[in-house]
């Protein structure tokens, strides 16, 4: 008897239409949601996903989880087709874009079994950026403030989810040599290949370990980025790993470790230099912390030479620890590579909103002086004064307060010159603000090591007069003793020569009494012959 052959997986049914009433008045976003998620009936709870199916859902709800994007408070509308939410724009949209594709709508076919492959569902993902892109190209040209913001947002998001896809779904990645290779930017789509990975991992640290950290003053609370220094840190310094990682805290080190490792260094070293803002990138954060293990693995090395048993646990804990080194870093490239990009683009975002507000002002000066000035021809300029510090004698400058200018002639200066003006003000004042908090430092520790001093002679003084003290009551004792002990001799010697006539000279003894009798006579007796 054979076994029966297992049936073909049924062929994936035709994506539904969403069930949307045609409307002129834009639907709220949950309403929409809930009406995409109504056209596929046969979804799948995400508990039964396996595979890379599960791998592609973990992308997605860490990429809704992004601040740009999260479903309870979204800055960008990516979730539902535009039509939804902007209908004034459905013709222009439709005439653009041949395929619509929202981010609703790719969960919603990834829970019914719809794609056949991680590269075909991250296509659908970058389509919803690509079309954000082409659509608001030509608005983003001349300068629409609407379109910009989309653009300049679809164009950082298309980057961030290339490396989101390549770091999540390491697993499902194939080494394919022939396939495209995306270097750097926002590509509207990829492959999923071991290459691409490492070209985005290359991207993603050539921005991040090159970004100069936003420095505080020791003792300040971090910055955004040096906090997430003080992560990676602390991401050493879980208690499952502190077997493995109590060989690289501390600074100390075999006695000839500097003849193989030329710059020892230890965890606590680089949290010292943070702490004292000694970094000046995250990258040299970084270079330090690789460093700990590598040097351990140098001088632990047992192929290089023989060396204890204790060498060799060191040196399989270096192995264990830089991996969560790696993997802790990973984490960081992708969240800090990620804020870098926003920040840049809330940045040129606040300058545009800026310069059309000045725009809309200028404008709305200029409508006033035409209508209190009907029938005139001149124009009304709107000029920047450029202020130069000057040598003041008005008033001193301390570190809190705000220095006295003196105006020069107007000049014409664009928005771009005076905020750099601005900020290399801004960096001078800052420069010298350290240097005098580095003298009031210097001048501090002088003063306070002059006082340790004057202390150290008081206790040494103290000390020697208690002593001096101590051997004079010392010298005292011993003179009435030896006096005493003399005493005590003399008066031995003088009992030893002559005892009978001391005691018989002494007043206090008892009188012996003494008589002499006659003696009687003898009465001579005759003896008779």
């Amino acid at each position: 008897k054979f076994a029966k052959a297992p049936a073909p997986p049924p062929a994936p049914a035709p994506a539904p239409t969403p069930k949307i009433v045609n409307t002129n008045e834009p639907i709220p976003i949950h309403v929409a949601i809930a009406s995409i998620k109504e056209s596929y009936p046969n979804r799948r709870q995400i508990k039964d996903l396996e595979g890379w199916e599960a791998a592609c859902m973990k992308f997605m709800r860490q990429l809704m989880r992004h601040p740009w994007v999260s479903a309870e408070r979204p800055k960008y509308i990516f979730h539902v087709p535009v039509h939804m939410v902007f209908p004034e724009i459905r013709e222009s949209y439709a005439a653009k874009i041949d395929h619509p594709m929202d981010l609703t709508t790719a969960e919603a076919k990834l829970l019914q079994g719809l794609y056949v492959s991680a590269d075909e569902f991250m296509s659908d993902i970058a389509l919803v950026f690509s079309n954000a892109i082409a659509f608001n190209k030509d608005g983003h040209d001349v300068g629409e403030p609407m379109s910009c913001a989309y653009y300049e947002a679809s164009t950082h998001l298309l980057k961030y989810i290339r490396w989101l896809s390549l770091e999540l779904l390491q697993s499902y990645l194939v080494d394919d040599t022939d396939s495209p290779v995306v270097e750097s930017g926002s590509a509207s789509e990829w492959r999923l290949t071991e290459k691409n990975r490492q070209m985005a991992r290359n991207e993603m640290e050539s921005i991040v370990f090159n970004f100069m950290l936003e420095k505080t003053e020791p003792g300040d609370k971090f910055s955004w980025s040096e906090q997430d220094c003080e992560k990676l840190l602390k991401s050493l310094r879980h208690t499952s790993d502190l077997k493995h990682m109590g060989y690289f805290i501390e600074m100390s080190f075999p006695q000839d470790y500097t003849a193989y490792i030329s710059k020892p260094i230890a965890w606590v070293k680089c949290q010292e230099k943070l702490q004292k803002r000694k970094y000046n990138t995250i990258g040299e954060t970084v270079a330090d912390l690789r460093l700990i293990f590598s040097n351990a693995l140098k001088y632990n090395d047992p192929s290089e030479r023989n060396v204890s048993k204790l060498s060799v646990l060191a040196y399989n804990s270096a192995l264990h620890m830089s991996g969560k080194l790696e993997a802790a870093i990973d984490k960081m490239l992708l969240t800090v590579g990620d804020r870098i990009g926003r920040e840049r683009i809330d940045m040129i975002t606040s300058h545009r909103e800026m310069e059309a507000k000045e725009r809309a002002e200028e404008e709305q000066r200029k409508q006033q002086w035409e209508k209190e000035n009907p029938g005139s021809t001149v124009e009304v300029k709107t000029k920047l004064r450029i202020v130069h510090q000057r040598n003041s004698h008005r008033k001193k400058m301390t570190d809190f307060e705000f220095p006295f200018y003196d105006e020069e002639d107007d000049q014409e200066e664009t928005h771009a010159d005076s905020l750099q003006n601005a900020k290399a003000l801004y960096e001078k004042q800052r420069e010298a603000r350290a240097t005098l908090q580095e003298i009031a430092l210097s001048i501090g520790i002088h003063v306070f090591r002059k006082h340790q001093e004057n202390s150290a002679k008081k206790e040494l003084a103290h000390r020697m007069a208690q002593k001096a003290r101590a051997e004079r009551i010392r010298m005292e004792k011993e003179k009435a003793a030896a006096e005493k002990a003399a005493e005590s001799e003399e008066v031995s010697g003088k009992q030893k020569g002559a005892c009978v006539l001391t005691a018989l000279t002494d007043s206090s003894r008892k009188q012996i009494k003494m008589s002499i009798k006659k003696p009687k006579p003898l009465k001579r007796k005759l003896l008779s012959l």
